[in-house]
């Protein structure tokens, strides 16, 4: 990370032997002025810092709404929705996390999450770059390590990614930035019984996945389902 040193004050000017020289009054007035231009600066930067930041706050505390710029997305172009917050309890469901070989339900249900089009988005309408939304990515990463442990307690090669280890590498590695980058402050409750968490059961404020996958939709570059036979 790149180290900023903030420097404060000013650097004396060296005093000159010759017979001309400024007078102590000039002298006087120049370090005066030389200690007031760093205090102004950095006066009017805290004063302007509120300003942007009350502004920044009032436009994120809409109720159930969140700017068009999504945290993570400064870099590049957002969907320009502003994407709504839903309260949500999470609760166990065992078909996705079912060996799909044993439940054809879990299959199904893995694909039935995956916006026509799987995410993949020309924006604005008229650009030639296309682009994936990022939760797709996470979730279709997500699917390929489900699928392959299972098949992996199957030893069962046909329905292993072709490129199983270097895909496996990428999706672990992915995952973890995704979630350091979203950091879900969630606080969830011990359970005495078990000494750990399980994350079921508690309330939380997400957004609005099915609206998203809508908008991706709207703007999809082609008409595939699911993730099967994308990749």
């Amino acid at each position: 990370m790149r180290a900023y040193r903030r420097m404060l004050g000013y650097s004396p000017i060296p005093s000159d032997t010759g017979d001309i020289g400024p007078s102590p009054q000039r002298s006087m007035m120049t370090r005066i002025s030389g200690m007031l231009v760093p205090v102004a600066v950095i006066t009017l930067s805290f004063i302007l810092g509120i300003a942007i930041g009350a502004n920044s706050v009032k436009d994120a505390s809409v109720p159930g709404v969140y700017p068009h710029v999504m945290p993570g997305s400064e870099s590049g172009p957002s969907p320009d929705i502003s994407i709504q917050t839903i309260n949500l309890t999470f609760t166990y469901n065992r078909t996705f996390g079912a060996d799909p070989h044993d439940n054809v339900a879990t299959e199904e249900a893995w694909q039935s999450i995956v916006p026509l089009g799987q995410g993949s988005v020309r924006f604005p309408p008229n650009s030639q770059q296309v682009y994936t939304l990022s939760v797709v990515h996470q979730l279709h990463c997500l699917w390929s390590i489900h699928r392959n442990y299972y098949a992996a307690l199957r030893f069962d090669s046909a329905h292993r990614d072709n490129m199983t280890s270097p895909h496996m590498r990428h999706c672990f590695d992915y995952l973890r930035q995704s979630l350091t980058c979203a950091a879900d402050a969630t606080m969830e409750p011990v359970d005495p019984t078990l000494g750990g968490v399980t994350g079921w059961g508690n309330g939380r404020v997400c957004r609005n996945y099915s609206q998203l996958a809508g908008w991706a939709e709207e703007h999809r570059v082609n008409n595939l389902r699911g993730f099967l036979g994308s990749h």
